[in-house]
């Protein structure tokens, strides 16, 4: 699952991609329209300022704005910012890759074979989907069948 904060990440780079260009956007606009804790949000704000997508001015006039358009940001570069990884266990990590504590040798694992496979499929999906992509959303009742 993505935590909390990858998935306020996601929603303010959405905000800020939606206001791509027509200057600085304010945090307590960013905060209210997306339902993100202001605190949280600013600190949200700086990682991805210091990853060098996001952009800041301070003052009246300031605000947050994308440093890179959108359509040269994927989903995963997000998650990847995020959490460091799409991986779901941390011996299938491309980039954060970690041994497995009591586990089978890697080469052995079919867990960890399996979990190979849904990153790469994962990695895909996410990597081919722009941050400038229009998402066609689902009604609430067809996530309760999963």
């Amino acid at each position: 699952m993505l935590s909390q904060k990858t998935r306020y990440a996601i929603r303010a780079m959405q905000h800020l991609a939606d206001n791509f260009g027509q200057g600085p956007v304010q945090l307590a606009q960013i905060a209210e329209a997306q339902n993100i804790p202001a605190k949280f949000l600013t600190t949200i704000l700086s990682e991805l300022t210091r990853f060098g997508i996001v952009d800041s001015q301070r003052g009246k006039d300031g605000g947050y704005w994308l440093a890179v358009p959108p359509i040269d940001i994927t989903y995963g570069d997000l998650i990847r910012i995020m959490r460091g990884s799409l991986a779901l266990v941390p011996c299938a990590s491309r980039f954060a890759h970690e041994k497995c504590k009591n586990c089978l040798e890697e080469g052995d694992c079919r867990t960890r074979a399996l979990m190979l496979e849904v990153r790469d499929r994962t990695a895909d999906l996410l990597d081919g989907v722009r941050l400038s992509d229009k998402i066609e959303l689902v009604p609430a009742q067809a996530d309760e069948e999963a």
